[in-house]
């Protein structure tokens, strides 16, 4: 028979697992909970950027390849149902060199539907008007006319030497086979026309497009999904 000491004992140690495992998963819990009754989902995932520590890799100036980009302007460049759907779970974008992918990559941090839906939100306030401009023509999605022209100068402009489409082309830049569930039509736009100007030192090189060429350029990216 277990005596008063032993008994008093096993009820204490009890209680203190039971405090710790209360410490270690209520803050958790709890964030979950907040994210999803915060009044400005915006602010919340500010919060929670800031609580993960991305800036450690995002607020510096992105500058050649491979580098983490900026996301000063993410508002401006990514879609937000793409940035909830990557952050949900993240996959390495880019190459180092031909057939080698980086080693530095984007964690995956398990996040929440509420998290995630959270700092998509607050990163789609992030946004600068001095770069991606309104689009200076109407944007037509379904045009195939135009669609097919901007498929003609890719080609021309041997754009698949770098990018891949359905599995076709280098491997020096970012997939394109989903660009255009990825990426906002003036983004593109405005980065065609100056790609330095978004990422100094980027190896993209490219010659002075038309206006002309920059709107079905621009169609038939955003018709890739």
């Amino acid at each position: 028979m277990l005596n008063t000491a032993t008994i008093m004992r096993s009820i204490f140690i009890l209680t203190t697992w039971l405090a710790i495992a209360i410490s270690l998963f209520a803050p958790q819990r709890a964030r979950a909970q907040n994210f999803a009754s915060a009044p400005d989902v915006a602010k919340a995932g500010a919060a929670l950027y800031m609580e993960l520590r991305c800036g450690l890799c995002h607020n510096v100036p992105a500058t050649g390849v491979n580098i983490p980009p900026s996301l000063a302007n993410a508002g401006d460049k990514f879609q937000t149902a793409w940035m909830e759907a990557y952050l949900k779970a993240p996959y390495r974008r880019r190459w180092a060199s031909m057939g080698a992918r980086p080693t530095l990559r984007m964690p995956n941090f398990l996040l929440s539907d509420d998290e995630t839906r959270a700092l998509a939100a607050f990163l789609a306030t992030q946004r600068d008007s001095t770069r991606s401009k309104k689009l200076s023509f109407e944007f037509q999605k379904n045009d195939s006319t135009r669609v097919a022209e901007g498929k003609e100068i890719y080609q021309e402009y041997a754009c698949y030497g770098c990018h891949k489409i359905a599995g076709n082309g280098g491997e020096m830049g970012p997939d394109l086979g989903e660009i255009g569930s990825r990426l906002q039509p003036e983004y593109l736009a405005a980065f065609l026309q100056n790609p330095q100007a978004f990422i100094p030192g980027t190896p993209m090189k490219i010659s002075e497009l038309w206006e002309e060429e920059v709107q079905v350029l621009v169609i038939f990216l955003m018709s890739l999904k």
